[in-house]
């Protein structure tokens, strides 16, 4: 393998382990099984908030990176 299919390969690993991590945590939380104090969950719903941004922030990555290779 040369660089750049490692770099791509190491940037699709990253990206699809923050994805199913995230999803993974959501879903815990919505089904009850991560159970936290009352106090945490203002703490909480901001981490969440500042972990959805990133969702978006790495989607848009691969969307705009597929555009340029297009082109």
């Amino acid at each position: 393998m040369n660089r750049p299919q490692i770099i791509g390969a190491a940037q699709i690993a990253l990206s699809v382990l923050f994805l199913a991590g995230y999803f993974v945590v959501l879903w815990a939380f919505l089904m009850g099984w991560i159970r936290t104090p009352d106090t945490w969950r203002d703490a909480l719903i901001a981490l969440l908030g500042v972990i959805t941004g990133s969702v978006t922030t790495i989607v848009s990555f691969w969307f705009s990176r597929s555009r340029t290779e297009a082109q």
